[in-house]
């Protein structure tokens, strides 16, 4: 119990990722071939080619598909496999081989090496196809107390064509068979059917897909006829639809049994042949005839088709039932013909004898068809007939592969047109065209049946057009900022699109945004997945970059070292400098003064950059680019120290002096007065860390007293003025 507990929720855990992962990345992919619990006809080695196709919204490059059985022990497992390369046009198609088994499909996309969609199908099979025919007791009724069917994976289509002769409706739509419902086209019920899918699902752990064209009150000959193209009444002189009771047999056969594949068809009936007391070459005659046209009329496709023949024949007249050997020995006759492909089906005539007396839905005497356990019965009883040696010998008809669309772009790229396969006779796409080409403009959906020259039908995925339009809009360039950047920086330009439609720069770059670090003149264009492009490129947007010089860098004094700025960035045209700061380094060791001069003490290795900040002449956000590093400076002390304080240049052709002191100076004034006393010139800092130039060209020349005072110096220095 442990162990089956931990594998429920291993499978649950598992199925909750699948489907958060889908739920996110679905709208870029989606599967339209197959479709939800389709299942394929396997071979012979257990195994059957998958067509997987479908559309995808933005642009792929690879398309992968794995199946997963849907619960442990259904199926072997798959590894991703690509099914196809760089696709086009909106629509992809592949295929993928699996073992027979009960499975989920995932698909994904993936571009540029990054996942960029994702899709599955919940259930899809790889297991048995059949298509039932006969009468009564092969079509069923509801109310005869058709046994419940258990297994989940005992499928039918959803086709309903009861008393009709539409042969245009068919849908690839299937459903799980339940025990009131319809085996499309026409039985009623699940009668012995759904019991014998889940015997036989469990036997061959596969899944089971069935049709059943079963006709009431119908005659080898009725079905003979209608192959024919000839009028039918039924047993009861009733004027049967053009065509039927063949018809649904021949469009299930040519329709899913051409998609699919099929195993075999298992007919069932008799009971009229011998209550009308056919002959055994009659209707040996008559059921031949029509396992022959069947073949022979669908080509080579289904020339091959094996028929599961029953031995069936009780009737009943008033309140009695009999059976006719003429009838059994017939279809005896049928199976033993070598090489027919036809192989024996169980007997039924002694099955649940006495039948019951009344038919349980209008009160009508019976005796003839089965009811409540003699259904489940009948199951067992064609469950014996089908052996595994059946389904290792019996040849089925392969399933046939989907057929690949064609998208090409129009002149004017306002539409593109959808090509479906050379080599059909005919063509009807989903919104009723019947040419092997179409042109789309807008949003639809798009798919193709055709059939060949034998009337087989073969589809195309479809593709879905969710934009009303195809035309593309005039791309429009939004950069993220204004449109010069920092030689060390990126602006990001961007064309804000749907994501079906794919942005190709002038530069060659592909993608809504670019970052940019080069200046030039940048365009775009945009195209779709259909290969249709943009009318008109973008209007240019123009970026420019701002450039900065490694700065000068000189031991400026005994205490100092001197940056110097790229003088180059106070003539660019379209910015201007509203600041500058410094970032120094001491050998490998980072500082934190950020003025262009800094006061050094002991020897090392200086380098600095200037962080300069522009703003727009014309206005707007400013900015600041970094300069490259300078080359290092080696600084020594000059030997003129020792006293503490330093002004230079002394003599001053200029009249600037600096000053320099060792010490870092807090509450600092300086005065200069001329040597008669006078103060020229008078200054308080609240501190003196780095070198300090005062301004004395006003002065007279000559020879004057520069004094310092603060809270730990006081001392004088004479100075010349040489002007």
């Amino acid at each position: 119990m442990m162990q089956k507990n931990t594998t429920y929720w291993r499978c649950l855990n598992v199925l909750l990722v699948i489907l958060l992962t889908v739920g996110t990345l679905t709208a870029q992919i989606k599967i339209t071939f197959p479709v939800e619990r389709a299942v394929f006809q396997r071979n012979n080695a257990n195994q059957a080619s998958i067509s997987i196709g479908g559309y995808y919204t933005q642009a792929v490059d690879r398309i992968e598909a794995r199946l997963v059985p849907v619960s442990a022990g259904q199926g072997q497992a798959t590894d991703w496999t690509t099914i196809e390369s760089n696709p086009k046009g909106g629509v992809f198609l592949g295929s993928l081989t699996g073992r027979g088994g009960w499975y989920t499909l995932e698909v994904r996309a993936f571009f540029g090496g990054v996942e960029v969609g994702r899709d599955a199908l919940a259930k899809l099979g790889v297991g048995e196809v059949f298509l039932i025919a006969g009468q009564s007791n092969a079509q069923g009724f509801f109310g005869f107390g058709a046994p419940a069917v258990n297994d989940d994976r005992v499928n039918t289509i959803t086709w309903d064509n009861q008393n009709s002769d539409r042969t245009n409706n068919l849908t690839f739509s299937f459903t799980r068979l339940t025990a009131e419902g319809v085996i499309g086209p026409r039985g009623r019920s699940a009668w012995c059917w759904g019991p014998l899918g889940d015997l036989l699902a469990r036997k061959l752990n596969v899944p089971i897909l069935f049709m059943n064209a079963g006709w009431i009150d119908t005659s080898t000959q009725n079905w003979l006829d209608s192959a024919n193209g000839k009028t039918v009444k039924n047993r009861v002189n009733e004027d049967l639809p053009a065509g039927m009771p063949y018809l649904n047999l021949k469009n299930a056969l040519q329709y899913y049994g051409s998609i699919l594949g099929l195993r075999s068809v298992l007919w069932l009936q008799g009971e009229n042949d011998a209550a009308a007391n056919v002959t055994k070459d009659a209707y040996q005659s008559s059921l031949q005839g029509l396992v022959n046209v069947a073949r022979i009329e669908q080509g080579e496709v289904l020339s091959s088709l094996p028929w599961v023949l029953s031995r069936t024949s009780r009737y009943a007249i008033n309140t009695s039932s009999f059976t006719s050997q003429s009838v059994i020995d017939a279809q005896t006759a049928i199976i033993n013909i070598p090489f027919n492909k036809s192989y024996p089906g169980p007997f039924t005539d002694n099955i649940q004898v006495p039948r019951p007396l009344t038919n349980p839905i209008n009160g009508s005497l019976d005796l003839v068809h089965f009811q409540g356990q003699g259904l489940t019965d009948l199951a067992q009883a064609w469950d014996n007939s089908l052996q595994p040696s059946f389904f290792a010998t019996v040849v089925p008809v392969s399933p046939r592969p989907a057929r690949p669309l064609t998208v090409t772009c129009n002149a004017g790229n306002v539409s593109f047109n959808v090509k479906a396969p050379d080599g059909f006779v005919s063509y009807r796409w989903a919104n009723g065209e019947t040419t092997q080409t179409i042109t789309v403009q807008g949003a639809g959906t798009y798919q193709v049946t055709m059939k060949d020259n034998a009337g087989n039908t073969y589809l195309t995925p479809a593709l879905v057009v969710t934009d009303p339009s195809v035309r593309l809009p005039d791309p429009v360039i939004t950069p993220s900022g204004e449109q010069i950047i920092c030689a060390d920086s990126s602006i990001a330009l961007t064309v804000n699109v749907s994501s079906v439609n794919t942005v190709t720069w002038s530069n060659g770059l592909t993608g809504r945004t670019i970052n940019v670090k080069t200046p030039g003149t940048y365009t775009a264009r945009l195209s779709n997945i259909y290969g249709c492009s943009s009318p008109t490129l973008s209007a240019p947007v123009t970026v420019k970059t701002i450039s900065i010089k490694a700065p000068k860098l000189i031991q400026s004094g005994p205490y100092s070292v001197q940056a110097t700025p790229d003088s180059t960035i106070f003539s660019f045209a379209d910015t201007k400098v509203s600041n500058i700061t410094w970032d120094w380094r001491q050998g490998g060791r980072s500082l934190t003064a950020t003025e262009s001069a800094i006061k050094v003490t002991q020897t090392g290795e200086f380098t600095t950059r200037s962080r300069v900040t522009f703003v727009a002449n014309s206005g707007g956000s400013a900015r600041t680019c970094l300069s490259p590093f300078s080359a290092a400076v080696l600084y020594q002390p000059t030997g003129e120290t020792a006293d503490g304080l330093v002004v230079y240049p002394n003599p001053s052709r200029l009249g600037k002096v600096a000053i320099e002191t060792l010490e870092d100076l807090t509450d600092v004034e300086i005065t200069v007065t001329s040597l008669s006393g006078q103060v020229v010139y008078s200054g308080k800092f609240p501190d003196l860390k780095i070198r300090k130039e005062i301004d004395l060209s006003y002065v007279n020349e000559g020879a004057y007293i520069l004094k310092l005072s603060s809270t730990t110096l006081k001392q004088s220095k004479r100075i010349i003025i040489d002007n």
